[in-house]
């Protein structure tokens, strides 16, 4: 799906926000680069992954998991690439 996410640049002489329409999926990290200082970053996804579950009453409950979805804040924030 694709999305505009805002990101806060990692590079300490820059630190702006940007704004790109990135294509997210499931893959855990993406990578950005910074319009301003051109700085390329690394964002990981894993820590806003929440798992999607239904709970259906009846004799006994019974939890059913329905996958994942991304919950992200209003500001992703960069890491420098390793």
């Amino acid at each position: 799906m694709k999305k505009r996410v805002t990101f806060q640049c990692w590079n300490n002489d820059c630190k702006r926000t940007y704004t790109l329409f990135r294509e997210i999926t499931k893959e855990q990290v993406i990578t950005v680069a910074c319009p301003y200082c051109n700085a390329e970053a690394v964002v990981d996804l894993e820590p806003y992954r929440k798992k999607i579950k239904t709970v259906i009453k009846g004799i006994e409950d019974k939890e059913q998991d329905l996958g994942e979805e991304l919950e992200l804040p209003d500001v992703l924030p960069t890491q420098k690439p390793e």
